[in-house]
């Protein structure tokens, strides 16, 4: 006997413009995991239904923050990583890009850090600084 609940949820896709209002069943397990995608409704093309299974089951973000730049006409470098990485990923993160530190000059789009977390996406400068 199966103590799977099935709930119905509603939230938007971003994955265009458009926004649109995607209704979905899910089942749960016992520990109120999503244990299936049982089905989308609502999405205006196949990128709704992708999206829907992935943040119900892995939901994936761009990490944006900053590191501390040495030398540099700014002491802090915005950066981001150059693709989606787990939400789950994004403390674990944190912790280790809190400790770097970048050598002035650097340019938008230089690499940071390479393969963040084993996720082969790397952290990237996201503008230039020039030394002092």
């Amino acid at each position: 006997m199966s103590t799977n609940v099935t709930e119905t949820l509603q939230f938007n896709c971003t994955t265009c413009p458009s926004e649109c209002l995607l209704t979905v069943e899910v089942e749960r397990d016992a520990n109120g995991a999503v244990a299936a995608v049982r089905f989308v409704t609502g999405n205006s093309c196949p990128r709704g239904d992708k999206f829907a299974h992935q943040e119900l089951t892995c939901p994936m973000r761009v990490l944006t923050t900053t590191v501390a730049v040495s030398g540099g006409d700014e002491a802090l470098l915005p950066v981001r990583t150059a693709e989606a990485i787990p939400l789950t990923l994004h403390a674990q993160a944190m912790d280790l890009i809190r400790g770097v530190v970048v050598d002035a000059p650097i340019r938008m789009g230089d690499v940071v850090l390479e393969d963040l977390l084993g996720t082969n996406i790397d952290l990237a400068a996201s503008m230039d600084i020039d030394p002092t």
